[in-house]
C-alpha cells in the first residue's frame, strides 16, 4: 500500500513538473551527487582515450536522475523567471537528442550565458546544449550526446 503511494506521488511529481527539493540542505545533497556521476564520467572519458580501450563502448552515464532533474528545472524556471525578457535562443527540435549517439550537427549552437551562469559547471570536455526545448549535456571530444533531459526549459519554448 505504501508503494502504490508513493508511485502515485511520484507520478505527481513528474506531472506537475513543480515538485521543489524540501531544503536547500537536500538540494545541495543533489547537486552534489550530480557532480560526482559526471567527474565520474569525465574520468572514464579520460581513460578510454588510451589505444587499447577504442573498441569499448562507455555504458550510458546516469546524470539526470529524478532528483537531479527536477533541481536542474527549478534552476532554469529560477533563472528565466529573473531575466527581463527573452534569453533563451536555441535551435527548433528538428532532431530528438538520443544518449550515447552522435550530437546532430545542425543543432549546435551558443548556449544561453543565463543559463549557463545558473547550472552547475561542468568539467572539460562536457558541455550543455539545447535542442528544442531539452536540455543536453555533449561530450566535445567525442561529439557525443551524454544526457539529455528532456522538456527542460518547460514552459519556456526556444527561439
Amino acid at each position: 500500500m505504501r508503494k502504490t503511494i508513493a508511485i502515485g506521488m511520484l507520478g505527481l511529481a513528474l506531472v506537475s513538473n513543480s515538485a521543489a527539493a524540501q531544503t536547500a540542505v537536500e538540494q545541495a545533497q543533489i547537486l552534489r551527487d550530480f557532480n560526482v556521476s559526471v567527474v565520474d564520467y569525465a574520468n572514464r572519458h579520460r581513460c578510454l582515450m588510451f589505444p587499447e580501450a577504442n573498441n569499448v563502448t562507455p555504458p550510458a552515464p546516469k546524470l539526470f536522475t529524478l532528483p537531479v532533474a527536477m533541481v536542474v528545472r527549478q534552476m532554469i524556471a529560477r533563472a528565466i523567471a529573473e531575466t527581463d525578457g527573452p534569453v533563451i535562443g536555441g535551435v527548433g527540435a528538428a532532431h530528438r537528442a538520443i544518449v550515447m549517439h552522435p550530437f546532430p550537427g545542425a543543432e549546435l549552437s551558443d548556449f544561453p550565458r543565463v543559463l549557463k551562469d545558473a547550472l552547475p559547471l561542468l568539467p572539460a570536455p562536457l558541455d550543455y546544449r539545447l535542442i528544442g526545448n531539452d536540455l543536453v549535456i555533449r561530450d566535445a571530444d567525442a561529439d557525443l550526446v551524454v544526457a539529455v533531459l528532456r522538456n527542460a526549459l518547460g514552459a519556456f519554448p526556444t527561439r
